[in-house]
């Protein structure tokens, strides 16, 4: 596909849209959208940052772009971890939605709320922490509260409910959508105008799923209704160290079995390695050696069980039985270390800080050197500690600190395996080696089915469609269908 660089009459063409003050070509302001991922290394700078308020404005642009055959790539935040910012070649337009902000509706009665892409975290939490507090928005964990709500969600993230309620991406009901054709589509029962969104799947066959996890390459999401959950008074956070990760898979996957009992009341179950620690102080203030921590009472591995319940109880009830099964699994034959099973004993203030949300725990892995990558995976939940002993090792034999967090989606049907890559961004030799990793891991991954959260077009995507070509070429039928002249966030999927 050829492209066109945009010139002045084309940004003349954008402030005839949002006005003088939302659309730019400044050098400064174009090259500082570049901070914003932690997902990939290959980065473009954009030329022109435009910022609509309003749909319309978005679907002019859109008609617009798709005329001239200029490329347009959106962003909610660009905090979530996700790649939808930096670009990739070429640059052409980024779409910053950060002004559309309104939180439109709180419905309790349908357990919904109504809201804008640039909504973030901390505005949601707060709002309805002073609005509606018995109930909460699905945010997700450990992001900063500058990240927007839609941003992860869409990708198909983690939410602070997801070992419980599932899947990030099916916290969905409906959404509207502008078309680069020119369309403003409405997906679930919003398809009928009359309807709320209380239906996700439609009037017919879904649409929407064709947009989850498209990652800017169909068009631009500018209204969702999302669930939101009740938010119980009584809280604590149960945890449980070992000494390697089958321990941590296998009594992880015994509690979460417990469908119908004490699985639901774990909210967030997720844990991983004392370097989860250790990386989340700068690299010459702490020790790296594991006796420091082992001294201080960390185990080499550990899971957390948030616990929410809606009675004091049924909270210690919970906690109960986490220990009952934790204590059966140490008398197990599938139990590798006994001895190294124990409880850790929480101060009340790591409890209190635990739950407090929206929380910042993803955001201190910078302090360890200059910079670091999420890269994300998917795999059944029994296979996670395969995951984590391969990625530590190819890590470790890199000289890359084994930095491994593992996550319960819907009480351990699936594992999100999220290794935090702690590198020296200043030196070029560390981006040839965090690559190097990279591709390791992800040809091994795909050889055991291993699904990325968030593909790069450079590794993940090339590897992945590569053992997938009918998928590949359908979805490329589809994005034909949304988008004709390839224009949204082009090459993102290996699309055009």
């Amino acid at each position: 596909m050829s492209y066109k660089k945009p010139d002045n009459k084309d940004l003349e063409a954008m402030i005839g849209i949002v006005g003088k003050n939302y659309a730019t070509a400044n050098d400064a302001i174009c090259a500082s959208y570049l901070s914003k991922s932690v997902m990939g290394l290959e980065s473009q700078i954009p030329d022109i940052v435009i910022r609509p308020k309003y749909p319309e404005e978005i679907r002019k642009i859109l008609v617009y772009c798709s005329q001239e055959k200029i490329p347009v790539s959106p962003i909610s935040g660009g905090l979530s971890g996700g790649f939808a910012c930096p670009l990739i070649r070429p640059g052409g337009v980024v779409l910053d939605l950060s002004r559309m902000d309104r939180i439109i509706e709180i419905d309790t009665e349908n357990r919904i709320a109504i809201i804008e892409p640039g909504v973030t975290l901390g505005q949601l939490w707060a709002y309805m922490h002073k609005h509606t507090p018995e109930y909460c928005p699905p945010i997700p964990d450990g992001a900063p509260p500058s990240s927007t709500v839609m941003g992860d969600a869409i990708d198909r993230g983690f939410s602070l409910v997801t070992s419980s309620m599932g899947p990030q991406g099916d916290i969905f009901m409906a959404a509207e959508v502008v078309i680069p054709r020119g369309d403003i589509l409405y997906t679930g029962s919003w398809a009928l105008p009359t309807a709320k969104p209380f239906y996700k799947y439609g009037i017919g066959p879904d649409l929407w799923s064709t947009l989850m996890g498209s990652q800017g390459t169909m068009g631009v999401i500018t209204k969702v209704a999302i669930k939101i959950f009740p938010h119980p008074e009584h809280k604590t956070v149960v945890v449980w160290g070992m000494s390697n990760p089958q321990d941590m898979q296998n009594l992880t996957w015994q509690i979460g079995n417990q469908e119908f009992g004490i699985a639901h009341h774990c909210v967030m179950v997720q844990g991983g390695n004392y370097p989860l620690v250790m990386t989340r102080w700068p690299k010459e203030k702490v020790p790296h050696d594991y006796e420091f921590y082992k001294e201080i009472g960390f185990s080499r591995w550990w899971m957390n069980f948030e616990v929410w319940a809606q009675t004091q109880e049924e909270l210690e009830y919970t906690e109960k039985r986490i220990d009952e099964f934790a204590k059966k699994f140490m008398e197990s034959k599938e139990c590798k270390d006994p001895k190294a099973i124990i409880k850790q004993e929480l101060h009340p203030k790591q409890i209190a800080s635990r739950l407090k949300k929206p929380n910042k725990i993803a955001i201190p892995y910078g302090y360890w050197e200059a910079g670091f990558l999420f890269i994300t995976w998917y795999t059944p939940w029994k296979d996670c500690a395969e995951f984590a002993e391969m990625y530590n090792k190819v890590l470790e034999d890199h000289g890359i600190a084994p930095v491994m967090w593992i996550a319960s989606i819907e009480r351990c049907r699936q594992a999100i395996c999220m290794p935090i890559i702690c590198f020296d961004s200043t030196k070029q030799e560390d981006f040839e080696k965090v690559q190097e990793i990279n591709r390791i891991t992800t040809e091994y991954s795909i050889k055991r089915g291993w699904l990325n959260y968030r593909p790069d077009p450079y590794i993940h995507a090339p590897m992945m469609y590569s053992q997938a070509g009918t998928y590949l070429k359908y979805l490329r039928e589809v994005k034909k269908m949304f988008d004709p002249n390839f224009i949204m966030h082009p090459g993102r999927l290996m699309l055009p």
